[in-house]
């Protein structure tokens, strides 16, 4: 699939400012769950650098991973190169949205089928991320504006925001960390 740079084009100098260190991965969540370099901030540089030089093709696999971030900013903090990784991220995620990539990545998501259209979940996206579209009847979340925060995961009462299980931070994943934890501590 072809793809334009065109809001990574201006970040082109700032990904070969990166000294490839490697403080960033000290604090990436998904890094700690996985263990993959392609999923350090790093690794993610290094991949956007690799296509805008044309020494890879932009695919599904890799706007996936441009899209597992939860912007905690952690990366932006730790870097001592001071490249503003996170906002890198999303201009790239920008780029991947308008060459037509459909990757989600750790971006929320809403059940249509448990969703009351209560819209509860908008005002609390403090990103502006979430929008009601009256035609469709449902709750769209902008790709690149969602941060990954969870607050609309929070905020929904009838459970039908969501995000990706398998890093350790849904819902469930904590409920089931914090039992297990319990039961240690009871033994």
């Amino acid at each position: 699939m072809p793809m334009e740079f065109n809001r990574m084009k201006k970040w082109q100098d700032k990904l070969h400012v990166c000294i490839r260190c490697g403080y960033c991965f000290e604090f990436c969540h998904i890094f700690k769950v996985t263990g993959w370099e392609s999923d350090t901030p790093r690794g993610k540089l290094i991949m956007l650098h690799g296509m805008m030089n044309g020494y890879l093709n932009p695919s599904e696999e890799t706007a996936e991973k441009i899209f597992e971030c939860y912007m905690c900013k952690r990366c932006d903090a730790a870097c001592s190169a001071k490249v503003k990784v996170t906002e890198l991220f999303t201009d790239a995620k920008a780029d991947f949205v308008d060459a037509g990539f459909k990757a989600l990545g750790t971006v929320s998501r809403t059940d249509p089928d448990k969703c009351s259209r209560c819209r509860i979940c908008i005002l609390a996206c403090k990103h502006e991320a979430r929008v009601y579209d009256a035609e469709k009847d449902e709750i769209v979340v902008d790709r690149v504006k969602c941060q990954s925060c969870g607050t609309c995961v929070a905020a929904c009462p009838s459970g039908a925001a969501y995000s990706r299980e398998g890093y350790g931070l849904s819902q469930k994943e904590l409920r089931e960390s914090v039992k297990q934890f319990l039961e240690g501590v009871s033994s």
